[in-house]
């Protein structure tokens, strides 16, 4: 069985990355925190534990303490006190519930909660992996595939798909709901896939239109466009054409849900305490321009704005060509282009851009089209160097409490 595992390519280069990166992270963490000792006094402004336990002790200390930071100390507050707090509660409750479950059954502690976090991002990763490779060998071509993972897990931000953030569940959950549909028909369980996607992430809710279009395209009458009369659906295409909106319909359950908890409009959540509003798509292009020239009152000249701003103009550039090389399987450029516009929307004076380095890793038509890019050896080395050295860096100011996406 484990031969015949190991035999397949997909496992065999899945395996081999995530076991290497997750053993250099782990000695990369202490490297970087030998070097920059973070202090272990409470500075809810600086370090914001969110007045949680700082696990720098011990075995926890070691392998939990450099993974504690950001986002997932406000999973493992959702995993222990639910939204008893109104900022966590733009965070969907999938992901912190299973933190919950997992680390219940080790105590129920914050180092609990955050270990459960690691462990189901490090599982999923490893799912996800393989699956990429499947997709890529399939889509680009086996001599493709390989690479594709390369890049894809040493792209500057990847590192936060070992970390307990969403990452990792959200796009295995993504990709494979995509996958069950475009390649084998599969409607109803990616529908189903969505609507957990939906219920990790807020974005999920973009998969209802690559998978209702390529539902169009094979089911929907002889021409593109062409409808036959519902009238002579079986029950078969009617139960896949309901799943197509499941992802849709698990954004809204967790908006009836906050409703019913008594929970502020998560409109009014975005702005008090993540100082965005929904604006006109590009606004935030704009204000990082400004920032980038030492113009403005938010994101004045750091580096990662600079960087937010440059993966801005690769998602916009690649999923345009993505339109334009999958023609013919428009859910790709699709799901890239509603994506795209949804993270445009958000608008902050004082957070242009934020983490769109970070979501830069859903983008799945940017790595397909890296991947063969890279067939060439230049452009090969133009890709790989700057990310190895930018997820070099990254990491490390990550794990020392230096904000990165």
């Amino acid at each position: 069985m484990l031969k015949t595992l190991w035999r397949q390519p997909a496992v065999r280069h899945a395996l081999l990355i995530f076991v290497l990166l997750r053993l250099f992270l782990s000695g990369w963490a202490l490297m970087a925190q030998l070097a920059s000792p973070v202090p272990d006094v409470v500075d809810e402004g600086v370090r914001p534990y969110l007045h949680q336990p700082i696990l720098n002790d011990g075995a926890a200390g070691l392998l939990l303490g450099p993974w504690q930071r950001f986002d997932a100390l406000h999973y493992t507050r959702i995993a222990a006190d639910g939204y008893a707090h109104p900022e966590d509660s733009v965070f969907p409750p999938l992901y912190p519930w299973l933190m919950r479950a997992l680390g219940g059954l080790f105590g129920g502690t914050h180092a609990a909660h955050l270990a459960a976090g690691i462990l189901i991002s490090n599982a999923a990763l490893l799912g996800l992996l393989i699956l990429l490779h499947n997709v890529g060998s399939d889509l680009l071509g086996a001599e493709h595939a390989a690479r594709l993972l390369v890049y894809f897990a040493l792209f500057p931000t990847a590192f936060f798909l070992f970390a307990p953030y969403t990452e990792s569940l959200f796009l295995l959950l993504t990709l494979g709901s995509l996958w069950l549909a475009f390649r084998y028909d599969q409607f109803e369980w990616a529908g189903v896939l969505g609507l957990l996607a939906a219920l990790t992430r807020l974005t999920g809710w973009v998969l209802v239109v690559p998978l209702a279009y390529h539902f169009w395209q094979r089911h929907l009458g002889q021409g593109k466009w062409k409808i036959d009369p519902v009238g002579s659906w079986d029950w078969r295409l009617l139960r896949q054409a309901v799943a197509l909106f499941l992802p849709g319909f698990g954004l809204a359950l967790f908006l009836l849900y906050r409703a019913w908890a008594g929970l502020p409009p998560l409109g009014n959540v975005y702005a008090e305490y993540w100082f965005q509003r929904t604006g006109i798509p590009g606004t935030d292009l704009l204000r990082a321009l400004a920032g980038m020239v030492g113009v403005g009152p938010g994101r004045v000249g750091e580096f990662t704005l600079w960087f937010d701003f440059f993966i801005t103009l690769l998602l916009l550039a690649t999923t345009a060509v993505a339109f334009w090389r999958w023609r013919h399987r428009l859910g790709w450029g699709l799901y890239a282009a509603l994506l795209l516009l949804f993270m445009l929307l958000p608008s902050s004076e004082f957070k242009p851009l934020y983490s769109f380095s970070r979501y830069a890793l859903a983008f799945f038509p940017t790595f397909f089209l890296l991947a063969l890019w890279g067939a060439n050896g230049k452009i090969h080395r133009l890709i790989l160097y700057p990310s190895l050295i930018l997820y070099l860096y990254f990491s490390a100011q990550f794990f020392i409490w230096g904000w990165v996406a």
